[in-house]
């Protein structure tokens, strides 16, 4: 069996289904579907919530959607759960790992949220991986009109890859 690398912050769609399985990977599925709606009116929302640092609101999209960490994967808003008409079943299934993580012994659900209730894309998360200039510089580019949204997208998604 091959070994997971549960320290990886930046997360494929496949990488996150390794580590949460088919099931928790299709809901998510589910959800960011339903996201892809939603999200775009309410100019980030959610990314501002949660204080990501990668976020600036003079961009289109999230610029690292296929790279997002864990933590942002299972980060939405109350306006996607109930558009995207999950069963209740599937709703308990994806609290499972949350529960888990809260009321659990911090095992398994310990190694999928390794920095928790660290965010790993916050100022402290972005300063301990040391990327933290540089995506400020990125952004200020960008909203500056130095870079376009294309090419800013590929100077942090290039900042992340090369994190893990």
């Amino acid at each position: 069996m091959e070994k997971k690398d549960y320290h990886k912050i930046f997360l494929t769609d496949g990488e996150f289904g390794e580590l949460f399985g088919s099931e928790i990977s299709r809901l998510v599925k589910i959800l960011n579907d339903t996201a892809r709606a939603v999200c775009p009116p309410c100019n980030g929302y959610c990314c501002k919530n949660i204080h990501c640092l990668l976020y600036s609101e003079k961009f289109s999209t999230c610029p690292i959607f296929d790279l997002r960490p864990r933590e942002c994967r299972y980060h939405f808003c109350n306006d996607v759960f109930t558009r995207a008409r999950l069963s209740k079943e599937e709703l308990d299934a994806m609290m499972n790992p949350v529960e888990e993580l809260v009321c659990g012994d911090r095992g398994e659900i310990a190694r999928l949220f390794f920095l928790f209730p660290e965010f790993p894309l916050d100022e402290k998360g972005l300063e301990s991986m040391g990327i933290k200039d540089a995506v400020e510089k990125i952004k200020k580019d960008f909203e500056e009109g130095i870079l376009g949204e294309g090419e800013a997208f590929h100077k942090l998604r290039e900042l992340c890859v090369n994190r893990d």
